[in-house]
């Protein structure tokens, strides 16, 4: 008799897993998903571990109902990796364990009530249900209680009790599921079907024989409609009663690569630095026994813009598969999938499958299976990558790894790609690397701990006058950066939103056939739209933020256009007058890439201007889409927001241009330095990467800025001395944790009062159990406090154990708990 843990689908204050009794003959494993009963109602669940003995007392055992017969879906180190995210970011173990499922493997129990016996007098709310399943004769039991309003689901469950309905569930259907096609093939020899040919040679029936000659070519058919059309029904019908022909079920592969074409490339020479980073990286790897020490198998690869960190990934990753082993090369979003999927499936062609969110979930429910079968050595995705269903990890790459969007922060479980990685790491005995021009200010203090084996690459590679052992000095590569001041340029009556510097430079660069990326990290044509009369900033209805003014699409002059909501996608047509003074003289303020576009085109007609933002590129093929066009045009200027800042490599880009240099320089976050250095030398960075020497222009009202300054110096070291003595001086990460609490509550009033008694509560743990070291900030309206109608406050701890706190306080349900979250706003 055997036992099974089981982590049940169910919201559960602890992590912690159930007893079932695992029935003889069901085949139950580590790893499956099951059914089973938890109390009147029955859950999905995931086995966690097998045992002769339960933990709970024998009386009390009940038995799992049925498991999924194509698994189990997780590998038992990703099963303790499961636990270490459900304990560390305060989630349930299913839902850590949802990251490891396939797409679709979930699915809920679903009942269904019928008219039964009426057997006493029905209140009015009775009559009220048992009427709607009567008419309907078949209806949800959710969609009945709902009907009823506050406190239906009780009423419902009596009468089922008493008959009075009758209940009868049965599973949702899958929301997806393998994709088979029909082929319709020769079911008997070669040999046979010649015979059967010579036999009918003479006969009046020249169809069948032309039917047997034309399978024995090779041919297949889809469907007998197509043979019937070719040979007549009566050939193809004795055909299947003679069972000469058979129909064959062929599953059908959604791929995402299908319209891809990858021409084989072969590994560069590395230069002498990339060599000793890849010797060092590659020792890891094939390591007959991995180190104990952690640190020596996790590296820090700190390389400047175009200094060759992709090769030294590749060179990593064919050592890797060449041992027998599997990588996982992670990327921050969907905006750079496509060009890293053509280097790395160029190198490796056939042996890369994809992994992310801009896949249909067809597609990334066929991808997730061949993963898991062993179709594909290397895994390429962004964050939700890290669970691949891989058995024997040898290698994982996290480039770009300063990038926020690593850290999932709109639902559970909200984890941090890399730390999860990192416990993988720990777990298999995979050598992970970091790779990044910016790196993270945590990793990099992490690297200089120890912590990290820090690899510097100095300098680019593949410009002119570099060889591959000795290439360009930086000094030498890098793009020239020169800074506008903006005041400067509203002082001498200059207004528009190109510099005259910035105007100047874009022709030069024209003229000599480069192109040219300009960035501003600001959608849509106008920031907010203001009335000139009362002061009133038009804003959404349902968040507590100011809508985007975006012109129709097609109509650069005219002012029509709509007001959006970048948070809840709230919209309403752009009306010449306020609504709330009635006033005419409508202000549009702080221009987005839309009238970057416009701008651009007004000043230099004729020439092609693309824009990237989310607003015009929401999937994968949109993004390949834009990035193609770009590439393949002349002398051309491409407008975006933050894509065109991470890890593109496009060698005739001669000149970037920041529109501004200050967004985001004003949020309340004590990362926003940090943020703003990063994107700014990355978005510099993609200058001058060909022939010719690349230049850059940031505008900027704030010249002095440390992160501004540094950034165009290219000087990581300069900011990270700075940066890291801001923090130390302030105790913020990476010499504290930090966790944010989040109320929301559609009444301001309610929002608020909830927020201050978890305040007083915390304090008041805080001072009983002598946990000073924590400090409580707060509570405080979150920015923006209303959105989608809903008020929100948080509160911050911060501390070196800030999370012991929430042992001491649970915040219960009504809390959303982020553990080192990504931002403060």
């Amino acid at each position: 008799m055997k036992f099974a843990e089981v982590a049940v689908n169910f919201p559960d204050e602890d992590s912690r897993t159930f007893s079932y009794l695992a029935p003889d003959g069901m085949g139950v494993l580590v790893g499956d998903l099951v059914w089973v009963p938890f109390g009147p109602r029955t859950v999905q669940g995931i086995v966690f571990e097998l045992t002769d003995a339960p933990v709970t007392e024998l009386d009390k055992i009940r038995s799992i109902i049925g498991r999924t017969l194509a698994g189990p879906f997780v590998a038992e180190h990703l099963l303790i990796v499961a636990r270490w995210v459900a304990e560390h970011y305060r989630t349930t173990l299913f839902t850590a364990c949802s990251l490891l499922l396939p797409p679709g493997a979930s699915s809920r129990l679903r009942t269904w009530l019928m008219p039964g016996t009426i057997n006493r007098d029905l209140t009015k709310r009775e009559q009220q249900a048992v009427g709607y399943v009567v008419e309907s004769e078949r209806a949800p039991k959710s969609r009945v209680a709902r009907r009823l309003g506050l406190g239906g689901s009780p009423i419902v469950d009596r009468l089922i009790r008493q008959r009075i309905l009758i209940a009868e569930s049965d599973w949702e259907k899958p929301r997806v599921t393998a994709v088979y096609s029909k082929r319709i093939e020769l079911a008997v020899t070669e040999l046979v079907a010649k015979e059967l040919i010579a036999d009918h040679a003479d006969s009046r029936s020249p169809k069948r024989v032309e039917l047997l000659k034309w399978f024995l070519s090779g041919k297949v058919a889809q469907t007998k409609s197509a043979l019937n059309d070719l040979f007549g029904g009566a050939a193809v019908k004795w055909a299947f009663e003679n069972d000469l022909l058979k129909i064959r079920k062929i599953r059908r592969d959604r791929d995402p690569l299908a319209d891809y074409f990858f021409q084989q490339e072969f590994a560069h020479s590395p230069t002498d630095i990339q060599s000793a980073a890849i010797d060092q990286i590659v020792g890891q790897i094939l390591a007959a026994k991995p180190s104990n020490n952690v640190s020596d198998r996790k590296f820090l690869l700190h390389g400047v813009t175009g200094s060759g960190k992709t090769e030294v990934y590749l060179q990593a990753i064919e050592a890797c598969i060449a041992a027998g082993k599997r990588a996982i090369f992670l990327v921050p979003e969907i905006a750079l999938t496509p060009q890293t999927l053509q280097r790395i499936a160029s190198r490796f062609p056939g042996k890369v499958g994809v992994l992310h969110s801009g896949l249909t979930i067809g597609q990334r429910y066929d991808q997730w299976w061949r993963v898991k079968n062993g179709d594909f050595p290397i895994v390429l995705g962004s964050r939700g990558a890290v669970f691949s269903p891989i058995e024997n990890p040898g290698l994982i790459v996290i480039d770009e790894e300063h990038e926020w969007t690593y850290k999932q922060g709109d639902q559970a479980p909200r984890y941090h790609a890399r730390a999860v990685a990192e416990r993988i790491s720990e777990e298999t005995g995979a050598v992970l690397v970091l790779g990044s021009a910016t790196p993270e200010i945590s990793s990099y203090r992490a690297a200089k701990s120890g912590n990290y084996r820090l690899l510097y690459l100095p300098d680019r590679v593949g410009r002119p006058g570099a060889t591959e052992s000795k290439p360009l000095p930086k000094s030498q590569a890098m793009a020239k950066v020169e800074i506008v001041d903006m005041r400067v340029e509203r002082a001498d009556g200059h207004f528009e939103m190109l510099s005259r510097r910035l105007i100047d430079a874009i022709a030069e660069a024209l003229r000599a056939g480069g192109k040219v990326i300009l960035f501003l990290n600001r959608r849509g044509s106008a920031s907010f739209v203001q009335c000139m009369d009362c002061g009133k900033v038009r804003q959404c209805k349902r968040c507590d933020t100011a809508l985007t003014f975006h012109r129709d699409s097609g109509d650069s002059r005219a002012q029509k256009g709509k007001l959006v909501c970048h948070y809840c996608n709230y919209s309403v047509r752009a009306g010449s007058e306020c609504p709330t003074c009635g006033g005419k003289q409508m202000r549009r303020s702080s221009p987005g890439t839309q009238m970057a576009t416009e701008a651009v085109r007004e000043y230099f007609a004729g020439v092609e201007v693309f824009r990237w933002d989310s607003d015009n590129a929401r999937t994968a093929s949109d993004h390949q889409r834009i990035m193609d066009e770009f590439v393949n045009s002349e002398a051309s200027v491409l407008v975006g927001t933050q894509m065109v800042a991470k890890g593109l490599d496009i060698p005739s880009v001669t000149l970037v241009g920041v529109i501004s240099a200050d967004t985001g320089l004003a949020v309340p976050d004590f990362r926003a330095g940090e943020r703003a250095f990063q994107v700014l030398a990355q978005v510099v960075g993609r200058s001058g990467r060909g022939a010719w020497d690349g230049k850059a222009v940031i505008q900027t009202f704030n010249p002095d800025h440390y992160a501004i300054q540094a950034a165009a110096d290219q000087d990581y070291e300069f900011f990270y001395d700075t940066e890291i003595r801001l923090r130390a001086s302030q105790a913020n990460p990476p010499f504290t944790n930090m966790v944010k609490m989040m109320h929301a509550a559609s009444s301001e009033q309610v929002a608020a009062d909830e927020a201050v008694r978890m305040a007083v509560s915390l304090q008041e743990a805080r001072e009983s159990y002598g946990e000073t070291g924590i400090e409580v900030i707060g509570p405080t309206p979150a920015y923006p406090l209303k959105m989608r109608n809903m008020y929100r406050w948080q509160i911050l701890l911060k501390g070196s154990h800030p999370e012991r706190l929430l042992e001491l306080v649970p915040p219960g349900y009504l809390w959303t708990v982020d553990i080192d979250p990504a931002s403060l706003g």
